[in-house]
C-alpha cells in the first residue's frame, strides 16, 4: 500500500429529504455512521466503530468496511482456477476476508459524489494476496428518501477468480454503547451450514425448524430476542465452536430480492425502536453476533459515547455473500458463481432502517 492504513482518510456524508446521514471513508469503501431520525430532531447513532477515522488501525474486526476479494472463509487458502491451483493469504489454514490485505485495508478512489451518492473504485492487481487476475470493483452508495442505503457491487477479472464482495457493518439499533442480545430478529431462512471447530462448513445442511421440544436458536423463522443471555449459547451443539452466532443461513427462494432476507428490531429506547431490514441477491448472509469484538488485540476500538471499550456482543453483523469456502463446496456450485471475463459480479445489499 502506498499509504499507511487508515491515514488522512476521506469522509463523505449522504443525506435524504427525511435528515438521515451516512458517513463513508475512503479507506476500505468503509460505512463509518448511520444516524436514523427517531423523531423531534432527533437522530440516532446505529453503527458500532470507531469515533475516530484515524484509529480503524485499532479494531480488527473489519468494523464498517467493504470485504473482498473473497469474503468469509477459504480452506487453507487453496483454490482451483485456469487450471491451475492457487495458494491465497498466504496459505493459513483459514484464510478469512482476503487475507492480511483485503480490500478493508485498502484506500478506494472516489470517482463520483453527490448529497445522496458515492461512487468508489478499486484496482486489485494479478496475484494481490495471490489472488489471479486483473480485479476491479466499483462500489456504489445510494441513500435514498425512505431511509434505504442501496450498496451495489459490480466487479470485473480478466481471469478467472473466485470473488465474493459483501458489506462488515456492526450495527447497535439501541443507538448507545450496550449489548445487542435484546433485539428481536425474523430471518428468511431455515437452514444455516454446519461448521466445524474452524468455522469452515462441513457441506451438512441443518434445518433449523427441525426441533420438536423448544424453539432452536437458530429458528428465526418468526420473531424472537437473539438470546435472553449467553447461557442460552452454552448447549447448542451449532455454536460449541463459535460462542454465538457466526454463521451462514441460506436465504429461502433467494431470487426473490423484494423480501427482506432479515429485519431485526431494537430495544425501546425513548419511547422510540429503530427497525432494520436487509434485502439482496446473494444466496446466503453470514450473521454474526460479534463474539469476539476487540478479544485479543493489543489495541481496540472504543465507543462513540461513553469511551469505553467495546466488547462481545455489542454490535451484530449481517453480511450477505456466497457460501463460506465456496471453491471447495462443489454440490453448491450454482449458487457460488466463479467471476470470468464473460460472467462479471454483479450483486447488492440494501440496508433500509425506519423508526417505530
Amino acid at each position: 500500500m502506498s499509504d499507511i492504513f487508515p491515514q488522512n482518510p476521506k469522509l463523505f456524508t449522504l443525506t435524504n429529504a427525511q435528515g438521515m446521514q451516512v458517513v463513508v471513508m475512503d479507506w476500505g469503501a468503509t460505512i463509518h455512521s448511520i444516524l436514523v431520525p427517531v423523531g423531534e430532531g432527533k437522530l440516532r447513532e446505529v453503527i458500532v466503530a470507531p469515533k475516530e477515522p484515524t484509529d480503524y488501525h485499532k479494531q480488527y474486526c473489519y468494523m464498517g468496511a467493504t470485504i473482498g476479494r473473497y469474503a468469509n472463509r477459504i480452506d487453507k487458502g487453496t483454490f482451483e482456477a485456469n487450471n491451475k491451483t492457487y495458494v491465497v493469504g498466504g496459505g493459513k489454514d483459514v484464510v478469512l476476508h482476503g487475507g492480511d490485505v483485503g480490500f478493508d485495508k485498502c484506500r478506494f478512489e472516489v470517482v463520483e459524489s453527490s448529497s445522496n451518492s458515492l461512487v468508489l473504485k478499486h484496482h486489485s492487481p494479478d496475484g494481490d494476496e495471490g489472488f489471479p487476475g486483473n480485479f476491479d470493483l466499483t462500489v456504489t452508495y445510494k441513500l435514498e428518501d425512505d431511509g434505504a442505503l442501496n450498496i451495489d457491487y459490480y466487479a470485473t477479472c480478466d481471469q478467472e477468480c473466485p470473488a465474493c464482495i459483501t458489506n462488515h457493518s456492526y450495527f447497535n439499533l439501541n443507538g448507545h454503547h450496550s449489548k445487542v442480545l435484546g433485539h428481536i430478529a425474523k430471518f428468511n431462512s431455515k437452514q444455516i451450514l454446519v461448521i466445524d471447530s474452524r468455522s469452515i462448513p462441513t457441506g451438512e445442511v441443518y434445518d433449523v425448524t427441525k426441533r420438536t421440544d423448544k424453539v432452536d436458536n437458530f429458528n428465526f423463522t418468526s420473531e424472537k430476542k437473539l438470546a435472553n443471555s449467553v447461557a442460552d449459547f452454552a448447549d447448542d451443539e451449532n455454536m460449541k465452536y463459535t460462542g454465538g452466532y457466526d454463521h451462514a443461513f441460506i436465504i429461502n427462494d433467494f431470487g426473490n430480492d423484494k423480501i427482506p432476507c432479515v429485519t431485526m428490531l431494537g430495544e425501546v429506547v425513548e419511547g422510540k425502536q429503530v427497525k432494520m431490514e436487509v434485502f439482496t441477491d446473494y444466496p446466503a448472509f453470514q450473521f454474526y453476533s460479534g463474539n469476539a469484538i476487540n478479544q485479543g488485540t493489543p489495541d481496540v476500538a472504543i465507543a462513540r459515547d461513553d469511551g469505553q471499550v467495546y466488547g462481545i456482543h455489542d454490535g451484530f453483523a449481517i453480511e450477505p455473500e456466497f457460501f463460506p469456502d465456496a471453491p471447495h463446496l462443489t454440490q453448491f456450485a450454482q449458487y457460488n458463481p466463479i467471476v470470468t471475463p464473460q460472467k462479471p459480479l454483479k450483486r447488492f445489499i440494501t440496508y433500509k432502517f425506519t423508526a417505530v
